[in-house]
């Protein structure tokens, strides 16, 4: 079932083969809104995160998580300006790559292919995956089928080669990982 405005959603996976000890940085956005927040990963390589939906708009949500892989050093990351806006950038150069907010940036769809082109491009190590889902209304009917859409080869935001997982939503809480099983539930 695809959330509702208001209710918590709960980011989590697990991930292997990378420096655990850089966490996961886990992109989500859609429209004007973007978070970027840097997971711990347990020593297990488990991490998970519930993000507060309360006042954010009933969109298609695109959701990234991101190893630094064994160099333990993202290849991109958000440089914030403000509480929800600002660039991606390359971080061995300083870079700004393309902006999420304010003039010329990109949003949806095509940030995502941005982003997933910014990542590949980067010559790093970085492995990712990604996924959307739908923030429904408060006051929308919600059906036991809907389903997580990965984004998929042919579709507005092309997969990449560093893309290794199919992700399907199940239930309770909001679930992503890497290299390893992954099930979505909503809490």
């Amino acid at each position: 079932m695809d959330p509702t405005v208001g209710t918590p959603v709960t980011i989590s996976g697990a991930t292997s083969g990378a420096n655990l000890s850089a966490g996961v940085q886990v992109w989500i956005f859609a429209g004007n809104y973007v978070n970027v927040s840097n997971i711990p990963v347990k020593s297990d390589g488990s991490f998970s995160k519930a993000y507060d939906t309360t006042g954010l708009p009933a969109a298609t949500y695109y959701v990234f998580a991101q190893s630094p892989g064994p160099d333990g050093v993202f290849g991109v990351t958000m440089q914030s300006s403000g509480q929800y806006s600002g660039s991606v950038v390359n971080t061995q150069t300083g870079a700004s790559i393309f902006t999420f907010t304010g003039t010329g940036s990109v949003q949806d769809a095509a940030a995502a292919a941005a982003l997933s082109d910014a990542i590949n491009k980067q010559g790093g190590d970085d492995v990712y995956t990604k996924l959307t889902f739908n923030l429904l209304p408060p006051a929308a009917a919600k059906s036991p089928d809907t389903q997580a859409t990965p984004i998929a080869p042919g579709t507005a935001a092309p997969s990449a080669t560093k893309s290794p997982l199919t992700l399907e939503l199940t239930g309770i809480a909001l679930i992503v990982g890497f290299l390893g099983a992954v099930m979505f539930t909503r809490k």
